[in-house]
């Protein structure tokens, strides 16, 4: 079969190697035409049969894909490959979406470029087959639509219009489903398919089924003789007699039922979408609310004991077999008090018990509580640990250094009487919340007090600490022994004045500080 193949192009040179290559293919036999610009092609093609055209795309008159657009419009089954030097993606991409069949890049590659040209050809002629299929088929379906005009009592409404769109014929259930004849649906709307249709876009679908000579599909809202609003859903067919339309029928199902379940289930699914915004505002709100009550309870209280508090509502005291407890105290605290204000107190305590608390959340001490101007604090609650002597120690060491820094370094402050003691013991005791109301986290136990006494019985400046905490730390710190000393409502107890790190372990000269090799050993205890 001999193909017409027009090749267009404003590049002489260009022009006569597809051609050349075209007429040189042994495996097909082709008709090459040339055009020299996109009129002269324009030109070519409405005189005459072509089955595929070559445009390159940058012509001086008008580029290709303008010339491509009219050559649609005179036959929507000419294949069109555009051939360009460019070769961006983008640009490619965009002449396929205006309606290139394909493209071939230049300067042209003799075997790709056969192989695409005979891929369009074959597309051409699929497309071809398949218009004659329709054909058939649509003959079919004419032949189809003329029996079914025998059939007037269908439940559908069925309406026949003349080519030009006039109303010729309506069934019994046109009358039935809208309550007017259909003379008097004439009288009152005009006789015209445009006319007569409650779509707003009637002539938009009439368009559409002119175009791609097939029914259309679509659903109107109607309003009956009776005032009753109805749903409709409209198949317009065209009939075809060769290219000429001889009728067109409209057969309209009334989808009321169907369509306000439908608006019912959006409506119903609308207010379930609001209702679950809702639920998620409340929730956010709940949530927010929570991480408020859980930060104030963090304030109070050990993580732990706030989980399980907003877990289950309860945190029952526990029993802990070893842990290690500070005290501080200023001395001279209550005399001095006597020249401030309590606004100057207070204001000088927090600032003394907030580096504390920075100090012991470094070394996972837990603090209790403070009294007056004594502070309380505990290492080895609520998550059980084999170092807490060490941390307390450590923390107790570093509280030591701030205390003597700052009183050195600012001597202008009139606190000379603020001199703080530390007392530390370790020893089983009992913590947790008792009680309903206020709650409070506290420990109990022969161990508290006996901690008390060791602040008590210290020396300001100096860190004092029993016997059962310097069996624990001896190895890495320096003690100096006090010998055995009596305590109130206790036997004598041993006591020892933690001076510093031993040397081997300590970062700095005067040993408040640990070096890395007592970090690494910390690590494994």
């Amino acid at each position: 079969m001999a193909y017409n193949i027009l090749v267009a192009d404003d590049d002489v040179i260009s022009r006569k190697v597809m051609s050349s290559v075209l007429a040189n293919d042994n495996n097909a036999v082709y008709s090459v035409l040339e055009a020299c610009n996109a009129t002269e092609a324009l030109d070519v093609v409405g005189r005459g049969h072509i089955d595929l055209v070559l445009l390159d795309w940058q012509m001086p008159d008008m580029s290709g894909l303008e010339a491509m657009k009219l050559i649609k419009r005179m036959d929507r089954m000419i294949p069109v490959i555009i051939v360009t030097g460019l070769i961006d993606s983008k640009d490619l991409s965009y002449a396929l979406d205006m309606g290139a069949n394909d493209y071939i890049k230049k300067p042209i590659d003799k075997a790709e470029f056969r192989a695409r040209i005979r891929c369009a050809l074959m597309l051409r002629d699929s497309m071809l087959e398949i218009q004659n299929k329709n054909k058939k088929i649509e003959t079919q379906i004419y032949d189809l639509n003329k029996l079914s005009l025998i059939v007037k009592q269908t439940d559908d409404s069925v309406l026949i219009f003349s080519p030009d769109g006039e109303v010729e014929w309506a069934n019994e259930a046109f009358h039935k489903t809208y309550g007017y004849t259909l003379d008097e649906f004439v009288q009152i709307f005009g006789s015209n398919i445009c006319n007569i249709s409650f779509n707003p876009d009637i002539s938009v679908h009439i368009a559409e089924m002119l175009e791609t000579k097939r029914t259309v599909e679509y659903v109107t809202k109607c309003k009956a003789k009776s005032g009753e609003e109805k749903w409709m859903q409209t198949n317009l067919t065209p009939i075809f007699d060769g290219n000429r339309i001889e009728k067109i029928i409209a057969v309209e199902k009334d989808i009321t039922k169907q369509k306000n379940y439908e608006l019912q289930l959006i409506k119903q699914n609308e207010e379930s979408l609001r209702l679950m915004d809702d639920l998620r505002r409340a929730n956010k709100t709940i949530d927010l609310e929570r991480q408020k009550t859980r930060g104030i309870l963090l304030n109070m209280m050990p993580e732990e004991m706030v989980e399980e508090l907003m877990g289950v509502g309860y945190a029952g005291p526990r029993s802990f077999s070893a842990a290690t407890i500070m005290f501080t105290d200023f001395k001279g605290f209550s005399k001095s008090c006597e020249h401030l204000t309590p606004k100057q107190i207070v204001d000088n305590l927090d600032f003394f018990f907030s580096t504390f608390d920075d100090i012991i959340d470094r070394h996972i001490i837990e603090k209790i509580k403070t009294i007056g101007d004594a502070y309380m604090c505990v290492g080895g609650l609520p998550i059980r640990n084999r170092t807490h002597p060490i941390d307390v120690v450590m923390a107790a060491l570093e509280i030591k250094h701030f205390m003597a820094t700052y009183l050195r370094d600012n001597p202008g402050r009139g606190l000379p009487d603020w001199q703080l003691r530390i007392g530390i013991h370790t020893g089983q005791l009992v913590a947790g919340m008792v009680g309903k109301s206020k709650l409070a986290y506290d420990i109990w136990g022969d161990a508290v007090n006996v901690a008390s006494r060791m602040e008590s019985a210290g020396v300001p400046g100096l860190i004092n600490i029993s016997s059962a905490t310097y069996e624990r730390v001896k190895d890495y710190f320096v003690c100096i022994p006090r010998g055995s000393i009596s305590i109130k409502n206790h036997q004598n107890v041993d006591m020892y004045f933690l001076d510093r790190f031993k040397p081997e372990y300590s970062m700095d000269n005067d040993g408040y500080f640990p070096n890395d090799r007592f970090k690494t050993i910390l690590n494994t205890i």
